[in-house]
Protein backbone atom coordinates (compact mmCIF):
# COMPACT_ATOMS: atom_id res chain seq x y z
CA UNK A 1 0.00 0.00 0.00
CA UNK A 2 1.34 3.37 -0.86
CA UNK A 3 1.54 6.52 1.78
CA UNK A 4 0.04 9.01 -0.19
CA UNK A 5 -0.42 12.25 1.87
CA UNK A 6 -2.56 15.08 0.83
CA UNK A 7 0.25 17.65 2.00
CA UNK A 8 2.32 16.24 -0.03
CA UNK A 9 0.54 16.10 -3.11
CA UNK A 10 -0.26 19.70 -2.52
CA UNK A 11 2.84 20.40 -1.73
CA UNK A 12 3.97 18.92 -5.12
CA UNK A 13 1.17 20.82 -7.59
CA UNK A 14 2.56 23.90 -5.57
CA UNK A 15 6.27 23.42 -6.78
CA UNK A 16 5.25 22.97 -10.13
CA UNK A 17 2.85 25.82 -10.22
CA UNK A 18 5.89 27.85 -8.79
CA UNK A 19 8.37 26.48 -11.76
CA UNK A 20 5.70 27.26 -14.62
CA UNK A 21 4.99 31.27 -13.30
CA UNK A 22 8.62 31.84 -13.21
CA UNK A 23 8.92 29.83 -16.82
CA UNK A 24 6.28 32.50 -18.14
CA UNK A 25 7.92 35.10 -17.43
CA UNK A 26 11.31 34.12 -19.41
CA UNK A 27 11.82 34.56 -23.12
CA UNK A 28 13.11 31.61 -24.92
CA UNK A 29 17.12 31.30 -25.42
CA UNK A 30 17.26 33.59 -22.37
CA UNK A 31 20.62 33.23 -19.89
CA UNK A 32 18.93 33.36 -16.76
CA UNK A 33 21.10 34.83 -14.14
CA UNK A 34 22.37 32.96 -11.29
CA UNK A 35 19.81 33.99 -8.16
CA UNK A 36 16.77 33.15 -11.34
CA UNK A 37 18.51 30.07 -12.05
CA UNK A 38 19.02 29.02 -8.54
CA UNK A 39 15.53 29.33 -7.58
CA UNK A 40 14.38 27.32 -10.99
CA UNK A 41 17.09 24.72 -10.10
CA UNK A 42 15.88 24.75 -6.22
CA UNK A 43 11.74 24.22 -7.22
CA UNK A 44 12.95 21.51 -9.46
CA UNK A 45 15.46 19.68 -6.57
CA UNK A 46 12.26 20.14 -4.18
CA UNK A 47 9.58 18.70 -7.02
CA UNK A 48 11.62 15.63 -7.73
CA UNK A 49 12.04 14.69 -4.02
CA UNK A 50 8.15 14.89 -3.56
CA UNK A 51 7.71 12.68 -6.85
CA UNK A 52 10.12 10.17 -4.95
CA UNK A 53 7.76 10.31 -2.02
CA UNK A 54 4.47 9.13 -3.96
CA UNK A 55 6.67 6.76 -6.18
CA UNK A 56 5.72 8.77 -9.50
CA UNK A 57 8.53 7.49 -11.21
CA UNK A 58 7.62 8.51 -15.03
CA UNK A 59 6.71 11.89 -13.98
CA UNK A 60 10.30 11.91 -11.59
CA UNK A 61 12.42 10.74 -14.48
CA UNK A 62 10.91 13.82 -16.54
CA UNK A 63 11.56 16.30 -13.85
CA UNK A 64 15.34 14.55 -13.75
CA UNK A 65 15.33 15.56 -17.13
CA UNK A 66 14.70 18.70 -16.87
CA UNK A 67 16.76 19.38 -14.02
CA UNK A 68 19.81 18.01 -16.11
CA UNK A 69 19.04 20.17 -18.81
CA UNK A 70 18.52 23.30 -16.56
CA UNK A 71 22.36 22.67 -15.27
CA UNK A 72 23.96 22.63 -18.49
CA UNK A 73 24.38 26.81 -17.91
CA UNK A 74 20.77 27.80 -17.31
CA UNK A 75 19.29 28.84 -20.48
CA UNK A 76 16.15 29.04 -21.07
CA UNK A 77 15.40 26.97 -24.33
CA UNK A 78 12.69 25.23 -26.12
CA UNK A 79 13.43 21.50 -24.49
CA UNK A 80 12.95 23.13 -21.14
CA UNK A 81 9.63 24.26 -22.36
CA UNK A 82 8.42 20.91 -23.54
CA UNK A 83 10.05 19.08 -20.12
CA UNK A 84 7.93 21.67 -17.85
CA UNK A 85 4.47 20.79 -20.06
CA UNK A 86 5.25 16.98 -19.95
CA UNK A 87 5.51 17.10 -16.08
CA UNK A 88 1.89 18.37 -15.91
CA UNK A 89 0.31 15.75 -18.37
CA UNK A 90 2.49 12.57 -17.10
CA UNK A 91 2.05 13.64 -13.55
CA UNK A 92 -2.07 13.60 -14.62
CA UNK A 93 -1.71 10.10 -16.62
CA UNK A 94 0.03 8.38 -13.58
CA UNK A 95 -2.30 9.84 -11.03
CA UNK A 96 -5.39 8.36 -13.34
CA UNK A 97 -4.22 5.15 -12.49
CA UNK A 98 -4.56 5.74 -8.93
CA UNK A 99 -7.09 4.95 -6.36
CA UNK A 100 -6.53 7.03 -3.02
CA UNK A 101 -8.40 6.67 0.09
CA UNK A 102 -8.74 8.90 2.96
CA UNK A 103 -7.85 7.75 6.35
CA UNK A 104 -9.31 9.74 8.84
CA UNK A 105 -7.21 11.27 12.18
CA UNK A 106 -7.00 7.73 13.60
CA UNK A 107 -4.86 6.93 15.90
CA UNK A 108 -4.66 3.13 15.50
CA UNK A 109 -3.55 3.59 11.81
CA UNK A 110 -0.34 5.06 12.84
CA UNK A 111 -0.61 4.88 16.39
CA UNK A 112 2.43 6.90 18.83
CA UNK A 113 3.22 3.72 20.27
CA UNK A 114 2.37 0.09 20.30
CA UNK A 115 -1.52 -0.57 20.40
CA UNK A 116 -1.91 -2.56 23.23
CA UNK A 117 1.34 -0.75 25.25
CA UNK A 118 4.69 -1.22 25.76
CA UNK A 119 4.13 -3.75 28.27
CA UNK A 120 2.42 -6.14 25.66
CA UNK A 121 4.76 -5.13 23.35
CA UNK A 122 7.81 -6.16 25.21
CA UNK A 123 6.10 -9.47 27.10
CA UNK A 124 4.54 -10.59 23.36
CA UNK A 125 6.56 -9.80 20.62
CA UNK A 126 4.60 -12.43 18.36
CA UNK A 127 1.81 -10.63 18.64
CA UNK A 128 3.40 -7.21 17.45
CA UNK A 129 2.70 -7.41 13.45
CA UNK A 130 -1.07 -8.81 14.44
CA UNK A 131 -2.00 -5.64 16.62
CA UNK A 132 -0.98 -3.28 14.72
CA UNK A 133 -2.31 -5.27 11.11
CA UNK A 134 -6.00 -5.01 13.43
CA UNK A 135 -5.41 -1.48 14.24
CA UNK A 136 -5.07 -0.66 10.76
CA UNK A 137 -7.91 -2.57 8.86
CA UNK A 138 -9.83 -1.20 11.78
CA UNK A 139 -8.74 2.72 10.74
CA UNK A 140 -9.69 1.12 6.94
CA UNK A 141 -12.94 0.06 7.84
CA UNK A 142 -12.03 -3.53 6.74
CA UNK A 143 -13.72 -4.98 9.78
CA UNK A 144 -13.47 -8.81 9.45
CA UNK A 145 -10.14 -8.99 8.77
CA UNK A 146 -9.67 -6.79 11.69
CA UNK A 147 -11.40 -9.70 13.33
CA UNK A 148 -8.82 -12.20 11.60
CA UNK A 149 -6.16 -10.44 13.22
CA UNK A 150 -7.29 -10.21 16.59
CA UNK A 151 -7.70 -13.92 15.99
CA UNK A 152 -4.30 -14.54 15.63
CA UNK A 153 -3.26 -12.25 18.42
CA UNK A 154 -5.74 -14.75 20.70
CA UNK A 155 -4.69 -17.74 20.16
CA UNK A 156 -1.57 -16.72 21.38
CA UNK A 157 -2.92 -14.85 24.64
CA UNK A 158 -5.97 -17.94 25.90
CA UNK A 159 -2.69 -20.78 25.68
CA UNK A 160 -0.60 -18.35 27.51
CA UNK A 161 -3.30 -17.74 29.95
CA UNK A 162 -4.68 -21.42 30.32
CA UNK A 163 -0.62 -22.05 31.07
CA UNK A 164 -0.23 -19.27 33.43
CA UNK A 165 -3.01 -20.88 35.54
CA UNK A 166 -2.30 -24.36 35.20
CA UNK A 167 -4.51 -25.70 32.42
CA UNK A 168 -2.70 -28.73 30.32
CA UNK A 169 -1.93 -29.07 26.41
CA UNK A 170 -3.61 -25.81 25.80
CA UNK A 171 -1.80 -25.72 22.45
CA UNK A 172 -4.30 -28.86 22.20
CA UNK A 173 -7.51 -27.54 23.52
CA UNK A 174 -10.27 -25.14 22.04
CA UNK A 175 -11.31 -21.61 23.31
CA UNK A 176 -14.10 -22.50 24.74
CA UNK A 177 -11.96 -25.74 26.71
CA UNK A 178 -9.81 -23.56 28.04
CA UNK A 179 -12.07 -20.86 29.24
CA UNK A 180 -13.92 -23.43 31.11
CA UNK A 181 -11.20 -25.15 32.96
CA UNK A 182 -9.48 -21.56 33.45
CA UNK A 183 -12.68 -20.75 35.52
CA UNK A 184 -13.07 -24.38 37.41
CA UNK A 185 -9.33 -23.24 38.28
CA UNK A 186 -9.74 -20.00 39.79
CA UNK A 187 -13.00 -20.94 42.09
CA UNK A 188 -11.08 -23.45 43.50
CA UNK A 189 -8.13 -20.46 44.55
CA UNK A 190 -8.25 -18.30 47.59
CA UNK A 191 -11.27 -15.90 46.65
CA UNK A 192 -9.05 -12.88 48.69
CA UNK A 193 -5.82 -13.65 47.06
CA UNK A 194 -4.51 -10.68 45.15
CA UNK A 195 -3.45 -12.87 41.97
CA UNK A 196 -6.94 -14.41 42.13
CA UNK A 197 -8.63 -11.14 41.41
CA UNK A 198 -6.31 -10.23 38.77
CA UNK A 199 -6.81 -13.72 37.28
CA UNK A 200 -10.89 -13.84 37.57
CA UNK A 201 -10.66 -10.36 35.77
CA UNK A 202 -8.82 -11.19 32.66
CA UNK A 203 -11.31 -14.51 32.44
CA UNK A 204 -13.87 -12.11 32.14
CA UNK A 205 -12.36 -10.45 29.60
CA UNK A 206 -11.41 -13.65 27.92
CA UNK A 207 -15.60 -14.13 27.93
CA UNK A 208 -15.85 -10.78 26.88
CA UNK A 209 -14.42 -11.78 24.07
CA UNK A 210 -16.02 -14.71 22.97
CA UNK A 211 -19.23 -13.06 23.75
CA UNK A 212 -17.58 -10.23 20.63
CA UNK A 213 -16.90 -13.25 18.60
CA UNK A 214 -20.91 -14.77 19.09
CA UNK A 215 -19.57 -18.57 18.96
CA UNK A 216 -19.93 -21.06 21.68
CA UNK A 217 -16.57 -22.88 20.82
CA UNK A 218 -15.10 -19.29 19.92
CA UNK A 219 -14.32 -19.67 16.16
CA UNK A 220 -15.55 -16.71 14.48
CA UNK A 221 -18.28 -15.68 11.70
CA UNK A 222 -17.80 -15.21 8.18
CA UNK A 223 -18.24 -11.56 8.62
CA UNK A 224 -18.32 -8.92 11.05
CA UNK A 225 -20.00 -5.42 11.03
CA UNK A 226 -17.79 -2.52 11.63
CA UNK A 227 -19.33 -1.88 15.23
CA UNK A 228 -18.70 -5.76 15.66
CA UNK A 229 -14.77 -5.37 15.24
CA UNK A 230 -14.40 -2.11 17.69
CA UNK A 231 -16.47 -4.43 19.97
CA UNK A 232 -14.06 -7.05 19.60
CA UNK A 233 -10.83 -5.00 19.26
CA UNK A 234 -11.66 -3.10 22.92
CA UNK A 235 -12.40 -6.79 24.23
CA UNK A 236 -9.10 -8.39 23.20
CA UNK A 237 -7.01 -5.59 24.19
CA UNK A 238 -8.49 -5.68 27.78
CA UNK A 239 -7.70 -9.19 28.12
CA UNK A 240 -3.95 -8.84 26.41
CA UNK A 241 -3.35 -6.23 28.89
CA UNK A 242 -4.27 -7.79 31.51
CA UNK A 243 -2.45 -11.20 30.20
CA UNK A 244 0.88 -8.87 30.26
CA UNK A 245 0.18 -7.91 33.24
CA UNK A 246 0.03 -11.60 34.98
CA UNK A 247 3.05 -12.98 33.04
Amino acid sequence: MLRFYADKFARTTDDIGAIRALATRLPRGAHLDKKTGDSFKENIVDLIEQLRGMKLKMTQLTAERLLNELEKGYVFNDNIVFLLNQIMERLVDELSGVVVFSVPDNDKFEPLGPLFGHDVESKFPQMSEDISEAGKCLALDRPTATVFHLMRVMEIGVQKFGTKIGVNLTSQKNWQNILDESNKAIKAMDQKATETKALAAAAAHLYNVKIGWRNEVMHPKQTYTADEARIVFGSVELFIRDLACLI
